[in-house]
């Protein structure tokens, strides 16, 4: 991938890039499509359409103010490292952790992580639930999730890793304000506040504020959760 290009098309999305940052994206970018010949990592094969439709769109929670300087981050479902990856390489000074269930992933993004330098980027295999009821309970400033997942059931997955008067940002795109007005009992239920919705018609983020702990019982297991969710 060219880094010419990169730089380039984040410029038409609003960010500036320097050409090191340019280099790890494009770097980034030729190991997604030299893996994904060995493993299903994205059905996105075009390296032109990686940029637009993942780095790019990625980048959107940077456009917000709650990711705060020394931010403890955490990707949930990251799968090929979006939107951690692109993240961490824009903003150095955060921790990001990226999670996911499916060990083949974390080996390509440990592969990623060496091969960019990414000091501030680590893995961790497990559920999103195992890690929500686990030491990783309620320690992240912000959550991070671009799942396919409804936001009720994300939700239940992720606000209870957030720290009280922390955050959740989950990347949607057109069915974000319905999926939002579905979730309102859920996210009351697991300690959130009032959302807000920010972006575009088909680009958005739902952001929620965690305003107390989440209790006990939740997460609940994950067939429960995606099969009755809380409503």
């Amino acid at each position: 991938m060219n880094k010419e290009y990169i730089i380039e098309k984040f410029r038409e999305a609003g960010f500036e890039i320097s050409d090191k940052k340019a280099e790890m994206f494009a770097e980034y970018c030729d190991m997604l499509a030299e893996w994904s010949k060995i493993m299903n990592l994205t059905a996105v094969k075009d390296e032109k359409e990686i940029v637009s439709r993942h780095f790019t769109d990625s980048l959107l929670p940077l456009k917000t103010e709650f990711i705060k300087e020394g931010a403890k981050c955490v990707d949930v479902g990251t799968g090929a490292g979006f939107p951690g990856v692109p993240i961490a390489i824009m903003r150095d000074d955060i921790e990001m952790t990226l999670l996911d269930s499916l060990q083949k992933r974390l080996t390509f993004l440990d592969a990623v992580i060496r091969k960019l330098g990414l000091e501030n980027c680590k893995t961790v295999h497990s559920r999103a639930e195992d890690a929500a009821r686990g030491y990783m309970r309620e320690k992240f400033d912000v959550v991070f999730s671009r799942a396919v997942a409804k936001t009720s059931v994300l939700a239940e997955f992720c606000i209870p890793l957030v720290r009280e008067g922390g955050y959740m940002l989950a990347l949607k795109s057109v069915t974000a304000k319905t999926e939002l007005e579905e979730a309102e009992k859920a996210i009351a239920v697991l300690g959130g506040g009032d959302a807000e919705i920010f972006g575009t018609d088909d680009r958005n983020i739902v952001v929620i504020k965690k305003i107390k702990n989440t209790p006990e019982k939740y997460p609940r297991r994950s067939a429960k959760a995606v099969g009755d969710p809380i409503k």
